[in-house]
């Protein structure tokens, strides 16, 4: 692939993601966030009988919280989102299990909000070597205490001139496939042009190496929205070099809770 055609196809995704922003799923339809405890039940439904009372919902749902995953009306499941007319409940476990509520008619979703990257540069798709070095650990997150990861390895990369290690982790959540990869990182841009608590990029195997391409980094959706729990990036992945690359903070022009 040309790096005309690679510019292309970042671009693409860029213009996908602007259109779903403004979606009945994306975070910005988000109207509230509530904890199912495990082993504890939750009924959404459209009158006074429900633990939660939803004007305009087409029926009731009951979800319970599972070690491993949530019962909806009494039925196995792993995490998902659950349409019922104008909501949909977005169920993350997370080892904190909650239902995000999102609401096809949140105002929110008109919101002047401009999602915001920095321009492609095919040089910051960058291969490397996966040094393993399992261990398990802990993330901080936004939202709950610290979360369950296995430090996966180590790749070195060279930005800039400037070679950096950076952890590989995986969450270990009911929901995560195993092969999932993320790199959590803080770099010289956060907190200014790039968002507060940090970005997340997904590391890709390609052969015997991977592929961390920081032209998809991405910021949490708590950017956005004050409903998700996101996880907080490791000491050791807070980088003194700037990565202009990927997603920046987002501009909102708006009174209301973003986050």
């Amino acid at each position: 692939m040309t790096d005309e055609d690679y510019v292309r196809r970042i671009e693409a995704q860029r213009d996908q993601e602007r259109a779903w922003l403004r979606g009945p799923d994306s975070v910005l339809a988000a109207v509230a966030r509530h904890e199912i405890p495990v082993g504890t039940t939750v009924r959404f439904g459209p009158d006074d009988r429900a633990d939660v009372p939803l004007v305009g919902i087409d029926r009731a749902v009951v979800v319970m919280a599972t070690s491993d995953g949530f019962e909806i009306d009494g039925q196995p499941s792993g995490p998902r989102t659950v349409e019922a007319g104008r909501y949909r409940l977005r169920l993350s476990h997370q080892n904190y299990p909650a239902a995000v509520v999102l609401d096809a008619e949140s105002p929110r979703r008109h919101d002047a909000v401009e999602v915001r990257w920095y321009p492609v540069d095919p040089r910051l798709r960058l291969r490397a070597r996966l040094e393993p070095d399992r261990a398990r650990r802990t993330l901080g997150s936004t939202s709950s205490g610290d979360r369950s990861a296995e430090r996966v390895g180590w790749v070195r990369l060279d930005i800039a001139a400037v070679e950096v290690r950076l952890s590989v982790a995986r969450l270990l959540e009911p929901g995560v496939p195993e092969e999932h990869m993320e790199i959590y990182f803080r770099d010289r841009t956060t907190g200014g042009d790039s968002y507060v608590v940090g970005r997340y990029v997904a590391v890709e195997r390609e052969a015997e190496d991977v592929v961390v391409d920081f032209n998809l980094a991405y910021n949490p959706a708590c950017a956005l929205s004050p409903y998700y729990n996101c996880p907080i990036p490791p000491a050791e992945n807070h980088l003194t070099v700037p990565i202009r690359a990927g997603e920046m903070t987002p501009l909102v022009r708006s009174d209301r809770p973003h986050g």
